[in-house]
């Protein structure tokens, strides 16, 4: 019988496998950083007894480390060399797939040839469209606004 333990088992795991927790916690950057973020709000705590060191996170500089320490920007700045690695592993696209360029430029105009922001005939005008009941030329318009 294997002991639990609370380190997940990488002998199974391959090696070139892309994983989020290696670059949010493995890299020396990652663990310089995270390893700050206590740091800074342990000083800041101290800060309410320690009125010199209250000063310095009430200045400028304070307010700067405020948000280098901030631990959700810390995961967010942190995850983006996973999503560029993780990016640039998708397959890409081969002659003849589909492509969504294609689709795009098929959709943006409506049924009368105009983009479809403007097109009366086009639900996606919202307001504009000329079954909503927002448009002033629809039989069911309401003004709401009498003058």
């Amino acid at each position: 019988m294997k002991a639990a333990t609370f380190e997940p088992d990488n002998a199974d795991r391959n090696a070139d496998e892309l994983r989020l927790t290696d670059w949010l916690w493995r890299r020396w950057y990652a663990k310089l950083w995270w390893s700050g973020v206590p740091i800074y709000w342990l000083g800041m705590l101290a800060a309410l007894k320690l009125d010199t060191l209250a000063e310095v996170y009430r200045s400028a500089a304070g307010g700067y480390m405020n948000v280098l320490f901030f631990p959700p920007l810390v995961a967010f700045v942190l995850s983006f060399g996973f999503l560029r690695q993780w990016l640039a592993s998708l397959p890409t696209q081969e002659k003849g797939e589909f492509d969504a360029e294609d689709l795009l430029a098929r959709d943006r105009y409506g049924p009368s040839g105009v983009l479809r922001e403007f097109d009366p005939f086009d639900p996606a005008s919202g307001a504009l469209w000329i079954g909503s009941t927002l448009n002033p030329l629809n039989p069911g318009y309401i003004n709401r606004h009498p003058s």
